[in-house]
């Protein structure tokens, strides 16, 4: 249902790189016929327009979307947006400073809730870093056996 069919390709690229593959393929797989047009809609008007715009770099696109979304208290989305702070190179502090700075607004109540769902997105990380990590050892192990 794409209006600019370059624009939805832009979206898309830039939502799916930020986002992830591993979040964005499973929701736009189990889409419907009530569903589909509106995320549709997000990726081509909130990503390959608002967010692909010029005169914000992505960090601080994404660091706004952090705050708006611990205002809405929108937080499995804010999730997803955490992490795609961490892929976009947004350190920790960065995020952590970004939570902390609703509270003013948000109230300390979400604000604290965000910096939950921040902690969690971060355990993920390590984990899967160590997971990571675990492998490539185990894998450098084994070239080396077969290799005498």
């Amino acid at each position: 249902m794409a209006m600019n069919k370059r624009t939805m390709a832009r979206g898309k690229k830039m939502r799916w790189d930020i986002i992830g593959k591993e979040i964005m393929d499973p929701i736009y797989a189990n889409l419907g016929p009530a569903t589909r047009d509106q995320q549709d809609y997000v990726t081509e008007f909130a990503w390959g327009e608002i967010f692909a715009r010029r005169g914000l770099p992505p960090k601080t696109r994404i660091l706004l979307n952090l705050a708006m979304l611990t205002m809405l208290g929108e937080w499995q989305v804010l999730g997803f947006h955490i992490g795609g702070a961490l892929r976009l190179g947004c350190s920790r502090t960065e995020i952590r400073e970004t939570l902390i700075q609703t509270n003013t607004f948000a109230g300390f109540i979400n604000s604290t809730f965000a910096c939950n769902v921040a902690q969690e997105v971060f355990n993920e990380v390590d984990k899967k870093k160590r997971a990571d990590a675990r492998k490539k050892k185990a894998t450098k192990g084994k070239s080396r056996s077969q290799k005498r």
